[in-house]
């Protein structure tokens, strides 16, 4: 029997920031201001979910600042729909928006030692 619980299991920590995230698929926009659970492998947003899982998308998710927002971009695809939205797994990151992925999650944790880990037994977003 395995006790380790699902936290556990997953290779990347999540954290709980709230994005406004704009997802683009077949021809269609869907803008949430409600995202939790964002991890170097995918976020969830609060929506109506308007796409079957497997769907391809376009992922942008925005961090405000002083100036104007950052965009952090990335391709996507719909892993998991609830009543209260979707579930988004990055298929795509480029560095830039690793780097912001990265800065965001280690400024957000509860646990900077274990994400740190976490980065250094992984190679980009793949197991070793």
């Amino acid at each position: 029997m395995d006790n380790k619980s699902s936290d556990d299991r997953r290779e990347f920590s999540r954290v709980q920031v709230h994005l406004k995230v704009t997802v683009l698929a077949k021809d269609k926009e869907i803008v949430s201001d409600e995202s939790h659970d964002v991890s170097m492998k995918g976020v969830f947003i609060n929506c109506v979910p308007d796409w079957p899982l497997g769907t391809e998308c376009e992922v942008h998710m925005y961090l405000e600042g002083e100036e104007r927002p950052v965009d952090i971009s990335v391709k996507g695809r719909v892993q998991w729909i609830t009543e209260k939205g979707m579930g988004l797994l990055f298929t795509e990151v480029g560095l830039e928006a690793y780097e912001h992925l990265h800065n965001l999650i280690m400024l957000n944790t509860h646990d900077p030692l274990k994400v740190d880990q976490e980065f250094k037994e992984h190679l980009g977003l793949k197991k070793k």
